[in-house]
């Protein structure tokens, strides 16, 4: 997940997609569509720009992590929010990375 420079700088590399089994599957409310898995990938501009937007709403970061799970599942947000926390937990680690990616600290600047 990471490679040295000849410099001995660590540079890491954050996956860009990542597929994750749910611990507890998740339903479409009619029972038609199951989700065993959640495909993510890296966040666009557009849809983290949504998710800033999301989060100045709230004092809780909860539903604006909810929606850019939401922009890049592609799983709709009815379904993600009977989502169990520490799958949510898994999905909101993994998109974190992103957010916090500092290019200047991973040798990219």
């Amino acid at each position: 997940m990471g490679r040295a420079l000849g410099n001995g700088e660590l540079i890491v590399e954050i996956e860009k997609t990542k597929t994750f089994t749910l611990n507890t599957p998740i339903e479409s409310n009619d029972g038609s569509v199951r989700y065993e898995e959640i495909n993510l990938k890296e966040p666009v501009l557009l849809q983290v720009e949504q998710f800033y937007a999301e989060q100045a709403k709230s004092a809780s970061s909860l539903p604006a992590m909810r929606l850019l799970i939401v922009l890049v599942s592609g799983i709709p947000d009815p379904v993600i929010k009977k989502m169990a926390i520490t799958d949510f937990a898994v999905c909101r680690d993994y998109l974190q990375s992103f957010l916090a990616f500092n290019p200047s600290k991973n040798g990219n600047s």
